[in-house]
Formats: structure tokens, C-alpha cells, sequence
């Protein structure tokens, strides 16, 4: 097992927390383990007004950045279903952690801070009130994480991605096999620069974490559909 972030470079932690502390000073650092934690107040300011305030706690995990951060509403302020984003342990499902991976910054926790979960945030503050969620939402569960992944890899869908995400999480995308688009060619014949693009885009470890996430929760729906 490789040493947790903070421990590889402990300097790491040190700028962390003060820019925690500038930024957000109500959240307290702790440690649990390897996991690195803040929890406390986040307040949402607008036009240097706060808005609104959550009580969340916010775990780093010790593989961090290769893993996004966990957050979790402890307050009960929000709802724990799935029409609300949050699981029953008060965990925000903010996004697909792909999509984050992918950011050019997902290797900072403020920015992560400053940007998805702030934004997550906004759209449960509004959508309490009726409004709509101005940044938009994902399907809940599967679907989600499938539209998501249409999306990044602009096909259509779940049979598909599963496709594309098999081929991009091998060693090497050989010509002879079948394209995924479902042409019956080649791919070399077909959409080898398309791969080829994906390739560089998409890191191999990041199409097996997607390919391995879509995979068990696809059992996981098989087996809570009720049997006809």
C-alpha cells in the first residue's frame, strides 16, 4: 500500500490548512487514520453575504488525488434520498468522480471546495425553494453515471460506454478488433482516431475506475429490480 499524500510530502498538509483556514476557516482539521478531515460550518457567500450555511465534514482519502474527496452533510439539513443527491449516511453524491478527475485542478482540495461542491450546494439551496438547480443535475444513480459518461465519450448509451470504456482500459487498442459503434468493421477501418483522441484525453486507470463503478452498480440495479 502506497504512504498517504500527507505523509509522501508533509509539506502538502501544512499549505492545505492554511489555505483551509483563509478560505474556510470554520472547517477544523483532524486526522482519522490515514484520512485527513475537516469538518465544521460552510458558508455560502454571494456578493460578500452568507447566504446560507451546512454543517458537512469533508474526508480526504490517503490516495488522494487519484480518489476524489467524500462529503458529508451531517446536519440533516438535507434529505437522504436519492431525489436530493445524498445517500442514507448523509453522503452528497456532488459528482461523478470522473468528471473531476478529469479537471485540470483535481489535484486541489479548495478548488474542489470552491467549485463542485460549492455549486452542489447552491442547487440544494434553491432547489428548497422551489427553484430550479442553475448548474442542472444528473440522473440519479446508474443512470447518471451512464448519461456522464455519454457524454465524455460522446456516444449513446449504457451498452456502448461499457464497450468504449473496455477498449480504453486496455493495454493497447489493436486495429483487427470490432468497433464499438456497432459498424461490424475493423476499427482501425472505423474509429481508431476517435480512440486515439479518447486516448490522450482519458488516462487508462480513470476508464477502469469508470468501468469498474458502472459494472458493480449495474448488479447492484439487477438486483434491486423487482422480478416480474
Amino acid at each position: 500500500m502506497a504512504r498517504p499524500w500527507h505523509k509522501q510530502d508533509p509539506s502538502k498538509l501544512t499549505r492545505l490548512q492554511a489555505e483551509m483556514e483563509r478560505g474556510y476557516p470554520d472547517l477544523r482539521l483532524t486526522l482519522e487514520g490515514h484520512v485527513v478531515v475537516f469538518k465544521g460550518s460552510f458558508p455560502l457567500v454571494h456578493e460578500g453575504k452568507t447566504i446560507d450555511r451546512f454543517s458537512i465534514e469533508i474526508k480526504i482519502p490517503p490516495d488522494f488525488p487519484d480518489s476524489i474527496p467524500l462529503v458529508f452533510e451531517t446536519a440533516g439539513k438535507i434529505p437522504r434520498t436519492a431525489d436530493w443527491h445524498t445517500n442514507e449516511k448523509g453522503e452528497l453524491c456532488v459528482l461523478v468522480p470522473e468528471e473531476w478527475l478529469l479537471h485540470p485542478l483535481h489535484d486541489s482540495v479548495l478548488e474542489f471546495m470552491n467549485g463542485p461542491l460549492r455549486s452542489f450546494l447552491i442547487g440544494h439551496s434553491l432547489a428548497k425553494l422551489g427553484l430550479p438547480r442553475p448548474f442542472g443535475e444528473r440522473k440519479h444513480g446508474l443512470d447518471g453515471l451512464a448519461e456522464a459518461y455519454e457524454e465524455l465519450l460522446e456516444v449513446s448509451g449504457l451498452k456502448q460506454v461499457v464497450k468504449y470504456l473496455n477498449y480504453l482500459s486496455a493495454k493497447k487498442i489493436k486495429g483487427h478488433w470490432n468497433c464499438p459503434c456497432g459498424s461490424g468493421m475493423q476499427i482501425k477501418k472505423c474509429h481508431f482516431n476517435k480512440f486515439l483522441e479518447l486516448q490522450a484525453k482519458i488516462p487508462r486507470k480513470i476508464s477502469r475506475s469508470a468501468l469498474d463503478r458502472l459494472t458493480k452498480l449495474t448488479v447492484k440495479d439487477r438486483r434491486q429490480s423487482p422480478v416480474a
